[in-house]
């Protein structure tokens, strides 16, 4: 059953047109993502390769893969390379991108081999394991191989088709990403190329010119039947009543974060805070700043880091003092104490903006949660990204730490290994001026927020936050919806992107929470430092956009959004049921084909050596 057919080589025209194959899978793969973004071509885009695999041996299948994955990764990820840094680092974030997109595209050859291992095997039935091998090397990506990055799935090239993944919300993303691997199986399916020459030929047995594009063209047709249901019911559940959400987009130029620049930064906290007044004016119910946005952090109880005895008199009840609106006051001791961001902002919020704040910053480790012992020497070092809310008088109502890190530039991968420590390190000093530490959260926050909504009878809303880099995983969304106290209301994304300034870096970023939303039916809400700054309800369509002048990028300016909220959110079969399942299994395949190529290839090894040995011995004996 797993034996091999037979595989005539192909003459030098039949190779031009695999080849030519393989580069037409390059093309509409890079064209199929943002900046690009072709619509529907997701839906194809695999199917030349399927073609050409069945006639190519193994390294060649390799090396086939590899090129399909180099356009994609190289020039859909070309805002990696070019990422803000300081002046005569460059080499350093563009060798970092080299590496990175070209490990990923090595990971495309590999998949390519196993995919062409099953589409050669005589047992035609197995072609249907293809859409599994493709996502298990996308979910691969989400491990340390060599680190977390699971960007470009071939699930996000097809957000445009609003109906068709819907279905997101039973198997996510990933299910997606499969899927449209069989659509393009399908497609490939159809044809063959044959002899020599390699001449386009109509397949002729049933299974594979009508059972699997039959089976696609259901499975196409259904998945946009079940989207137009469950867009209706989604609509029909959809309230008016939810809170006006204010994301205040500062632009702030990342080489004055990136520099900490003593002049500049100053005179950004107080755009902040103008634009948070003009929110608060707009009668705003939350006002929500970017990742890392007040800046030089704070303790987890909203304290000066490194003063927090002395900051903690300035609170009674957790309520701050206004005398921290001077700029300065005189403690206990009678030592002049220099008000900081943080205290600022609490005593603002306090006796003048009178309004929830939901904002970016950075925060000490709690001794709690000091406990791996060979960290102990650098947790002073450490912290956490953090998400934390203030209520209308100033005070701490609950923070959320990001859980999922971007390798390299928050913390470093297998950073046990003194060799990769040093790597990792170098690169993050020559990016930003130092290795950012940052540990993964723990806890799984819930915030709860006032609500004015007549139906709720003086019930709060429930959200969810997540930071920045967490829309890229699917997982992190099925953590925070699976259980909590109440099923949220809506959810909450803070991001700084301004690393990458115009690029399509945030074009992709919005298809991830796009599909997010819908895998959890939870609203989302935006807010940005530098774009793009929007609303996207439970079906993942956008609606409210931060633009200026025409521009929804690199500008500033506030947004007032109201959630479409549903009047019963529950969990989806995606966030109850089936979460990672699918990528599972997509491993659990591959780690059952892999062990028999390398048999068959160790047979084959063996076989042509004994030959040669018994060939060998003939001459032997024929000479004597």
């Amino acid at each position: 059953m797993l034996k091999s057919i037979d595989i005539e080589p192909l003459g030098k025209r039949g190779r031009l047109t695999a080849w030519g194959l393989v580069a037409a899978s390059g093309v509409l793969m890079t064209l199929c993502q943002p900046p690009f973004d072709v619509p529907l071509l997701g839906l194809v885009a695999l199917a030349p390769l399927f073609i050409a695999l069945p006639r190519l041996g193994p390294r060649s299948a390799w090396l086939a893969g590899f090129l399909v994955g180099l356009p994609y990764f190289w020039i859909d990820m070309w805002w990696l390379g070019q990422m803000v840094t300081d002046p005569g680092s460059e080499w350093i974030v563009f060798a970092m991108f080299a590496f990175v997109a070209t490990a990923m595209a090595g990971y495309y050859g590999v998949a390519a081999m196993v995919i062409r291992w099953v589409l050669t095997r005589r047992q035609v039935k197995l072609m249907l394991l293809v859409p599994l091998v493709w996502l298990g090397f996308e979910f691969i990506h989400e491990f340390n191989t060599p680190a977390p990055y699971p960007w470009m799935p071939l699930g996000t090239s097809i957000t445009e088709f609003t109906s068709f993944i819907q279905t997101a919300d039973i198997w996510g993303q990933y299910g997606l990403s499969a899927g449209l691997a069989f659509t393009a199986l399908a497609v490939a399916s159809l044809v063959y190329l044959d002899g020599e020459a390699g001449q386009f030929r109509l397949r002729k047995d049933r299974f594979r010119r009508f059972v699997v594009p039959g089976l696609a063209v259901l499975f196409v047709a259904g998945s946009c039947v079940y989207g137009f249901v469950r867009m209706g019911q989604m609509d029909a559940d959809t309230v008016d009543d939810g809170p006006l959400i204010a994301g205040v987009q500062g632009n702030l130029s990342q080489e004055v974060k990136v520099r900490n620049d003593p002049d500049r930064l100053p005179n950004a906290f107080t755009k902040q805070l103008k634009l948070s007044r003009e929110a608060v004016d707009q009668q705003a119910e939350l006002v929500c700043w970017a990742e890392t946005m007040l800046f030089f952090g704070t303790t987890r109880d909203g304290l000066t880091r490194g003063k927090e005895a002395e900051s903690a008199e300035f609170y009674k009840d957790g309520v701050p003092d206004r005398v921290l609106l001077s700029g300065s006051a005189v403690t206990s001791r009678g030592d002049i104490h220099n008000t900081s961001y943080v205290e600022y902002l609490r005593a603002k919020i306090c006796y003048e903006l009178k309004t929830p704040m939901l904002v970016g910053t950075l925060t000490d480790i709690p001794a709690s949660e000091r406990d791996v012992p060979w960290k102990e020497d650098t947790y002073d070092l450490r912290k956490y990204n953090t998400a934390m809310m203030f209520d209308p008088k100033g005070r701490v109502v609950d923070s959320y730490d990001k859980r999922y890190l971007v390798p390299g530039g928050e913390y470093i991968p297998i950073e046990e290994m003194p060799l990769i420590r040093k790597i990792i390190v170098d690169y993050a000093e020559g990016l930003q001026g130092y290795a950012s530490r940052v540990e993964p959260g723990r806890r799984l926050t819930l915030f709860r927020l006032p609500s004015k909504a007549d139906r709720l009878g003086g019930r709060e809303w429930a959200f969810t936050s997540t930071i920045c880099y967490e829309y890229a995983w699917p997982g992190c969304y099925e953590e925070l919806h699976e259980k909590p106290d109440r099923y949220p209301d809506f959810h909450i994304n803070i991001s700084n992107e301004g690393w990458f300034k115009q690029s399509a870096e945030l074009d992709q970023a919005i298809d991830y929470l796009r599909l997010r939303a819908i895998e959890s039916r939870v609203p989302i809400v935006r807010a940005t430092n530098t774009g793009i700054t929007c609303s996207i309800d439970a079906c993942g369509r956008v609606h409210e956009v931060l633009e200026v002048d025409g521009s929804d990028r690199e500008v500033s300016g506030v947004l007032l959004m109201r959630p479409r909220v549903l009047a019963n959110p529950s969990p989806t079969l995606f966030v109850g049921m089936f979460g990672r399942a699918l990528g599972w299994l997509s491993l659990i395949v591959i780690c059952g084909i892999m062990p028999l190529m390398i048999a068959g290839r160790a047979q084959q090894f063996w076989r042509r050596r004994s030959a040669k040995v018994a060939e060998k011995r003939n001459t032997v004996k024929l000479e004597k």
